[in-house]
């Protein structure tokens, strides 16, 4: 369990920096790899799902948080793999999956303060771009 959360850990913080990086100004040719999208797509339901359930976000702005970052990642894949994100997206068993995890996670997750400024430094810079995706 620790070495999933330490790996866990280093992989959210490394979403997080290109998120915010590319958030803020980045170039807007930027290209993703389909693997790198799904890892990306799944870490940030996982963020607003982990958000919601500690009680740092409604509902509500974890739905739109998801929703932004579709959006953002489409805007930064090719057709085909934007098609194939929104496809994977909309599996049946994709969200609860993730919803299951940051809920049994919670007691561990709730009690981070890294996730909790995460979410606050992400949920920011997808208000401040919404308008852009």
């Amino acid at each position: 369990m620790h070495y999933q959360r330490s790996l866990c850990n280093t992989v959210i913080g490394i979403v997080l920096i290109g998120f915010v990086a590319t958030a803020h100004g980045g170039p807007a040719e930027t290209r993703y790899q389909y693997s790198t999208a799904v890892q990306e797509i799944t870490q940030l339901y996982w963020l607003a799902e982990t958000a919601y359930t500690c009680g740092w976000a409604t509902r509500e702005e974890a739905d739109e948080f998801e929703a932004f970052a579709v959006r953002f990642l489409s805007a930064h894949l090719s057709r085909i793999y934007s098609a194939a994100l929104h496809s994977m997206i909309r599996e049946a068993g994709f969200r609860p999956a993730v919803q299951r995890v940051a809920y049994e996670n919670r007691s561990y997750n709730c009690g981070q303060a890294r996730w909790k400024r995460g979410w606050t430094s992400f949920k920011s810079a997808a208000d401040e771009n919404a308008a852009r995706y």
